[in-house]
């Protein structure tokens, strides 16, 4: 990803992030709260990318927000998602990735889907990580640039096939 961009980091309340500032960082509970907050932000002047902190869900490994796990399966997550691109808020923002910071959220065909149809609506890359990460991985900006080799962009996964609609 190259020089270290602006995070806007958006962490679930669940998750350890006291190495991030209190400036750098905001809680977030649900899906609707994360539209609230990015609603909230002032439009950008410079590019950035998109952090979402959480625990990733057993056996799936999506990131969650209180009760709402990043699942591009869940048809009212795929809206959501579909009305952020469509409304223009990440272009607003000017957000040029989003990251999914959980334990392992580009491990297992699951969490690759989800990172490739997201990348989809979206319309910009996505990564996730394949390993598990922590509080030590992070500083007060955010994902710490010395483990950028722990993310995976979506476009790795696409050649597997984890890109498909799934069969009606």
């Amino acid at each position: 990803m190259g020089a270290r961009p602006r995070s806007i980091n958006i962490v679930a309340p669940d998750v350890p992030s006291a190495t991030i500032t209190a400036e750098a960082k905001h809680a977030c509970a649900s899906l609707a709260e994360l539209r609230a907050i990015l609603d909230r932000l002032p439009d950008a002047r410079e590019p950035a990318v998109l952090d979402l902190h959480g625990h990733a869900t057993r056996g799936h490994r999506y990131v969650r927000f209180g009760g709402d796990a990043i699942d591009l399966l869940d048809p009212r997550v795929q809206r959501f998602f579909e009305t952020l691109a469509a409304d223009g808020v990440l272009a607003r923002l000017r957000i040029t990735a989003v990251r999914l910071l959980g334990c392992e959220t580009a491990v297992g065909p699951a969490a690759q889907r989800t990172l490739v149809r997201l990348a989809r609506v979206l319309g910009v890359p996505v990564y996730g990580t394949i390993k598990m990460i922590g509080d030590h991985h992070h500083d007060a900006r955010g994902l710490r640039p010395a483990f950028q080799h722990l993310l995976v962009e979506a476009s790795r996964f696409r050649a597997l096939g984890h890109g498909a609609a799934p069969a009606a």
